[in-house]
């Protein structure tokens, strides 16, 4: 049984935080997110299911640091870089084609920025993990 290097556990934890807090954000304030980011569509059926799966990442995440065993975790860890990656484009494409206020569109490329770091992170840590 591998271990995960101390490194790629904090960069984990990291990702659980923040897909906790913007999970619990979608899930349970759907309204509050929706009318602090001036967002150009509302689907509170929808915007709580991306939340949901964001917990849901979130705890599988810990529960997965918490046994500390690489080989139980890559594939969580696969999955979750995947969903990110898919995340980013559909987000990113979604500048081209959505028009959105000045108010939304700091908030879409916060949302862009935070989705592009932990999915190169995540997928250069995963690399490594890999190697050793």
């Amino acid at each position: 049984m591998a271990e995960i290097s101390k490194e790629f556990k904090l960069l984990l934890l990291i990702n659980v935080i923040v897909a906790l807090v913007y999970g619990i954000l979608y899930t349970l304030l759907p309204n509050i997110v929706y009318d602090l980011n001036d967002a150009p569509y509302f689907d509170n059926h929808f915007w709580r299911l991306f939340g949901g799966v964001l917990i849901g990442i979130g705890i599988i995440t810990l529960l997965g640091l918490k046994k500390g065993d690489w080989d139980n975790m890559k594939l969580f860890v696969l999955y979750a870089i995947i969903f990110l990656i898919i995340t980013g484009l559909i987000n990113i494409t979604s500048t081209i084609y959505i028009t959105r206020s000045a108010t939304n569109l700091i908030f879409h490329w916060l949302d862009n920025v935070v989705i592009v770091a932990f999915a190169v992170l995540d997928a250069f840590f995963y690399m490594r993990e890999e190697k050793k």
